[in-house]
């Protein structure tokens, strides 16, 4: 683009008989006409220096351009150096003048052109970049959450949707270390549905599922949100309380028994009347736990004093006999430590007549 037609004629005829396509235009407005309706790879502009509005020309331009990038190159009618360098702030790729060879223009522009190629190839490889880059987030979010999938399956009961045994497991242990750690309380509730092959054996499995899930329901519904329900056998449930002493802990366990004694659990058509039994101990105040497996197993056999003395009752290790507690505590030292189990622990039998309730 410039107002010297021979000057402008004699290059367009040099850069053509050199293989490049070009396209003459005179005024700013059909210059930005061709950027915006055509595909120009290289734009030569013979501007005059002192041309406020052309300095501005080589970025309005780009910014009408079809292709990406649209480099620029300045034929200037000065040689002054500070000429140049204005064009060159001002976004031109390259500045030559009035008095240089047909031959210096081509090559410049078939090095413009180059660096075209090469920023066209870039941009193609951050478009394939973005795109890898958008499949591999999606594979990740994906994968994130198959993990939290299986984790939910590895330690989620089916049935209840409560924690299963081998979470319960883990989470007891983390909790028994930092209630120990901070000598914070820590207590822990064992329970399980009264007489309940007699619900499956009168009323059928798929009776006797209901009946469990809705007893799971009812114990997440009774304690915080901070508590741990978890299933761990075919009736059996434990709850872990946090930062719960001995009185807390029995307001949970009688709220939980008095909840399930008056519910009517109505599956098939069918009335289902159950009761709960639950033992309850609590890390420090009950002296003798020296570890969660010995809380686990120490609660269990207050479960099953419960059982054995009634049923549909709350039996904290504080109420029972300090005989029977030591001798509980023997027989928990007596087993082999390889054959030990946090759930379900071996329960000891209990004869009435040897406890001075």
């Amino acid at each position: 683009m410039s107002g010297g037609q021979t000057n402008d004629t004699c290059q367009r005829l040099e850069l053509q008989r050199a293989g490049l396509g070009v396209t003459q235009v005179v005024e700013f407005i059909d210059a930005l006409s061709a950027a915006c309706n055509q595909r120009i790879d290289l734009a030569i502009l013979n501007l005059p220096a002192d041309d406020a509005e052309a300095t501005d020309l080589p970025n309005v331009l780009r910014g009408v351009a079809l292709a990406a990038y649209l480099p620029v190159i300045i034929v200037a009618d000065s040689a002054d150096v500070q000429h140049r360098c204005r064009f060159l702030d001002a976004g031109a790729d390259d500045v030559v003048s009035t008095t240089t060879s047909t031959d210096e223009l081509i090559a410049r522009a078939g090095a413009m052109l180059r660096v075209k190629e090469l920023h066209e190839q870039l941009a193609v490889s951050q478009v394939a970049l973005q795109e890898a880059l958008r499949r591999e987030r999606k594979l990740l979010a994906k994968m994130r959450r198959d993990n939290a999938n299986l984790l939910t399956l590895v330690t989620t009961d089916p049935l209840t949707h409560v924690e299963n045994r081998r979470s319960f497991q883990d989470i007891l242990a983390h909790e028994f270390k930092i209630a120990r750690r901070y000598n914070q309380p820590l207590s822990l509730l064992t329970l399980d549905v009264d007489h309940f092959k007699l619900v499956n054996d009168c009323h059928g499995h798929p009776s006797g599922d209901y009946v469990l899930k809705e007893f799971a329901v009812i114990l997440k519904q009774s304690v915080r949100e901070s508590d741990v329900v978890a299933r761990t056998g075919g009736e059996e449930f434990c709850i872990v309380l946090p930062k719960a002493g001995p009185e807390q802990a029995a307001r949970f366990a009688e709220r939980i028994r008095q909840e399930v004694a008056n519910r009517k659990f109505v599956a098939y058509g069918q009335t289902i009347h159950v009761t709960t039994s639950l033992g309850l101990a609590t890390y420090p105040n009950d002296a003798e736990i020296t570890s969660h497996d010995m809380l686990v197993y120490l609660a269990d056999q207050a479960l099953l004093l419960a059982k054995e003395t009634g049923r549909d009752r709350v039996m904290a290790l504080s109420d029972v006999p300090m005989a029977t507690r030591n001798r509980w505590k023997q027989r928990y030292e007596q087993m082999d430590p390889t054959k030990q189990e946090a759930v379900p622990c071996p329960r000891e039998s209990v004869k009435k007549e040897q406890l001075a309730l």
